[in-house]
């Protein structure tokens, strides 16, 4: 299994902020509703998932209706 650098560094804030709180603060992170933690490397791909930015969808094409021909008259004064 190789850990991923973002992993790694992911270890270490989890690592330290549970130090300074006392308590494993695993899975209290924004990211963690992404997490799954049976996968390798799992802050790391929880934490591109809770980041990835939606892709746009495209909207339909609107059909236009075709344009009528108006008839262009002169009047004569």
């Amino acid at each position: 299994m190789a850990i991923t650098k973002k992993q790694k560094e992911l270890d270490v804030i989890k690592w330290l902020k549970s130090e300074e709180c006392g308590v494993d603060v695993c899975g209290t992170f924004d990211y963690c509703v992404k997490c799954d933690k049976t996968k390798e490397n799992p802050c790391d791909k929880a934490f591109k998932a809770f980041n990835k930015k939606p892709v746009a969808k495209k909207a339909p094409a609107k059909k236009t209706a075709a344009k009528k021909e108006v008839a262009c008259t002169k009047t004569k004064k």
